[in-house]
């Protein structure tokens, strides 16, 4: 700090502070030599708190309002200093104010897969991600146990140490509700407020709250998502066996193009992919001879014969969509 801001700091009598962003959960009130003069006016927002620190002890809290700040309504900062001229010398100490409001739209999600035991697929690994909003409750606590046992001052630390709140009491929460990994999606909300409880037991050591949580994404892995279209067509086939069959012949015909060379190997002119196309709609196949033709339409349009256009309508037709 140069000698101008020294000597204007001696006539600033009006101390506030205005965040437009609202990203800052904490700032620091700076002053020379850390001397904030008797009978200085104070203004404490809407959403703000003042908190004076004294020698590293929490002095006084002031909510909002307007004061002037003297030794009247500065006692706990005036015993602690007990200086014999205190009444006609600065205030020394450490000047915060703390955000109060909502910080809205954080994100979180989970680093690591969480294993969970299902009693229809046994141990699965389910990832998941969402958002949750939280404020200072306590300034007093928060002070103490953020800036002071865990050093952190910077809104985004502070925010990242959050963000570990939510992912492991995610993991609390799966376990507890029991619900099968089919059901999930189904009780999001069911489980955002469990989250939202199991966050705020820990978040109100720090004099934080968690006003929200929310579950957007609960993610099954690869494996499980397979099974679940095995059970999935499975259910189908015990209603409609024919159904069930088009359904299989699809996943043939996705499993064949993936090897090498497709189905190719027939070959035929696009006179016999009309004359195909033309008998196709006055036979009505059974789910083998369905798998048959889709198989050889497969073949003429891997070697050109047939166009992706006239492959789609050939395939509508011996699936019947």
């Amino acid at each position: 700090m140069g000698l101008g801001d020294f000597i204007k700091g001696q006539f600033i009598d009006v101390i506030e502070h205005v965040d437009e962003t609202n990203k800052l959960l904490v700032y620091k009130f700076e002053r020379y030599g850390d001397e904030i003069k008797q009978g200085a006016s104070l203004i404490v927002r809407e959403g703000q708190a003042a908190v004076f620190i004294y020698k590293g002890q929490i002095a006084d809290i002031f909510s909002p309002g307007s004061y002037n700040l003297d030794t009247k309504n500065l006692p706990v900062l005036s015993s602690l200093g007990a200086l014999p001229r205190l009444f006609n010398s600065p205030i020394k100490s450490d000047l915060y104010f703390i955000n109060t409001t909502q910080f809205i739209g954080n994100r979180w999600g989970t680093k690591n897969p969480i294993l969970m035991r299902d009693k229809d697929f046994g141990i699965v690994r389910i990832t998941s991600f969402g958002t949750y909003s939280f404020r200072v409750i306590e300034p007093a606590r928060f002070i103490r146990e953020v800036f002071g046992a865990r050093k952190m001052n910077m809104t985004y630390d502070i925010l990242q140490f959050l963000n570990s709140f939510v992912s492991e009491a995610i993991t609390t929460v799966l376990a507890e509700a029991k619900i099968p990994v089919l059901d999930l999606a189904a009780d999001y909300r069911g489980l955002s407020d469990l989250l939202k409880r199991k966050v705020n037991e820990r978040a109100a050591t720090l004099g934080l709250g968690i006003e929200e949580a929310v579950i957007e994404n609960i993610g099954l892995p690869p494996e499980v998502e397979k099974l679940v279209d095995e059970q999935s067509g499975l259910g189908h086939a015990s209603q409609d066996m024919s159904a069930y069959m088009q359904y299989q012949t699809v996943r043939a015909m996705r499993d064949a193009s993936k090897q090498k060379g497709g189905l190719a190997g027939l070959g035929a002119g696009i006179a016999f992919g009309n004359h195909i196309a033309g008998t196709i709609s006055s036979e009505t196949p059974s789910g083998e001879d369905s798998i048959a033709k889709l198989r050889e339409y497969k073949k003429l349009l891997d070697e050109g014969v047939l166009s992706q256009d006239e492959f789609d309508a050939l395939k509508k037709k011996a699936l019947k969509i």
